[in-house]
This record gives structure tokens, C-alpha cells and sequence, in this order.
């Protein structure tokens, strides 16, 4: 039987891989200087912290049935991309992510956007995230 101190002790380990380091700022509404008349865009910090980006997939797979591109033989790469935060963080769509610090350099400044969440179950240990490389 799961008991709360074996889930707590999962979700430790979960957060102990996190090892990446991250900002997630909420966008707003844009806001007109009244000065200039320019349009900046308005956001919210909600979240600066421990993270991990996590990539699952990478099998060939064929295009859609009946496509052009699978009429030509085509095989194209299916990527999923993650980032997992610790349990509780409370998150939304559309939020941004900017990698801060990890031990991969590349993944240093790089920006993703929250799409769905992916820990919605009854035994969570993290908060895990479908997103999108953010231009």
C-alpha cells in the first residue's frame, strides 16, 4: 500500500533530479505608454526555481494515412517535449519558460511555452508539463 511517507519520499526524488534551474513568467494584457503611444507587452514572475526539460519519443513514425508525404515514403521524427517542476507548483497554460542554468549549456536561455499539463493522476510526484520551443 502507497502510504503518504513513501509519496513524499518519491515526490524528494522526483524534485532531486531537477537539476535545471528556471523563470516562468504569466503574459497580460499589453499596455500603450501614454508618452509614446508604444505597445509593450505586460507579465508576471509566477515561478523561479528548480525544473528539468525532458524529451521522450525520437521513433520514426509515417506521416498521416492517405497523405502526399506518405505517398512519397516519407518518415518523419516524433519528439515530445517536457519540463517537470516540483509538486505544488501551480502553473497555467500559455505561461513561458526560460531556462536560467542547467548543466547542458544549450539549454541555457532557451524559451518553451506550457501547452497542457501532464500530472494530472492521483499519485503525482511532480508537475509535468507538454511544451513548445517559444521563438
Amino acid at each position: 500500500m502507497l502510504t503518504a511517507s513513501v509519496l513524499e519520499r518519491a515526490r524528494e526524488n522526483a524534485e532531486s533530479l531537477m537539476t535545471d534551474e528556471c523563470t516562468v513568467v504569466r503574459p497580460g494584457e499589453a499596455a500603450t505608454d501614454p508618452a509614446t503611444g508604444e505597445v509593450k507587452p505586460n507579465s508576471a514572475q509566477v515561478y523561479a526555481g528548480h525544473c528539468k526539460v525532458q524529451t521522450s519519443g525520437g521513433l520514426a513514425s509515417e506521416n498521416v494515412e492517405g497523405s502526399a508525404a506518405q505517398a512519397m515514403g516519407a518518415v518523419s521524427l516524433v519528439w515530445s517535449l517536457y519540463i517537470h517542476f516540483p509538486f505544488g507548483t501551480m502553473l497555467c497554460n500559455g505561461d513561458l519558460v526560460t531556462v536560467t542554468q542547467s548543466a547542458n549549456p544549450e539549454l541555457v536561455g532557451r524559451r518553451y511555452r506550457m501547452i497542457s499539463p501532464q500530472s494530472e493522476k492521483s499519485w503525482a510526484t511532480a508537475c509535468r508539463w507538454n511544451v513548445k520551443e517559444d521563438a
